[in-house]
């Protein structure tokens, strides 16, 4: 073999090694650089798309955030974050005044903790399962086959984040004097009122007063209700009057 076919072989070899290396070395890292990079790209457009997803979102909440502050606010005034009773009792004083109704006397109890309401099922219906005695008197014939169905109590509506450690109820009891008919709206605008009261009980009888002819004596009673701010104590708030 002469030496320019070695030199010609040589040279192959070395074009086969040169462009291997190059393929190692340059263009393989550069291709996966590459990929990398659209790899990145792609996710940084999909947390674009998710952030102005969020931003809309955030833009039209915001619009309403003006109806929610009011909402709220109203809200707060009628379940509040203490008890507020001498705030309570000036609004009991303007009520009186509007329906000219004279309050007497208001007793508040000491504050009792929320109890969270028990669901009990409902007993089974004696008589009229398949397995009811054989004995049993048949219905009359002019009885009809299908009564009615019952009016179905609605549903029970709780909150897991309402607990006897946040929410409590405060008892009052107002003892009033009026005509009969004012007693009633007096009443209607405790339960309507700003604050909400849960009127419980009420009773009226003739006015130990023989002179207020056209009058009644009048207790009522019922509830006022808190739900405690973050970090306040149930235990002191219900001592408070």
């Amino acid at each position: 073999m002469d030496s320019n076919r070695l030199w010609s072989i040589g040279a192959g070899l070395a074009m086969v090694v040169v462009v291997v290396l190059g393929w190692f070395l340059g263009i393989q890292p550069q291709l996966s650089s590459a990929t990398l990079a659209s790899d990145d790209l792609a996710a940084t457009q999909t947390r674009n798309d998710a952030s102005s997803a969020s931003i809309a979102k955030l833009k039209t909440d915001f619009e309403g955030i003006t109806k929610l502050t009011r909402d709220a606010a109203v809200l707060r005034e009628s379940v509040p974050s203490s008890a507020q009773i001498s705030a309570f009792v000036t609004d009991l004083d303007y009520l009186a005044g509007e329906h000219q109704v004279e309050v007497n006397s208001i007793t508040v109890s000491d504050a009792k903790a929320y109890t969270p309401p028990v669901v009990v099922a409902a007993a089974p219906a004696v008589g009229n399962s398949a397995t009811s005695s054989p004995t049993a008197t048949p219905a009359p014939t002019n009885v009809p086959v299908s009564a009615p169905a019952a009016p179905t109590a609605p549903g029970l509506v709780t909150n897991p984040k309402i607990t006897a450690a946040n929410f409590i109820a405060i008892p009052v009891q107002l003892s009033l004097k009026g005509p009969y008919l004012k007693v009633l709206e007096f009443v209607k605008g405790l339960q309507t009122g700003p604050r909400l009261f849960l009127v419980t009980t009420m009773s009226t009888k003739p006015p130990a007063d023989k002179t207020a002819a056209g009058s009644v004596d009048a207790t009522v009673g019922g509830f006022v209700y808190v739900i405690l701010a973050n970090g306040a104590s149930a235990t002191s708030e219900a001592s408070t009057k």
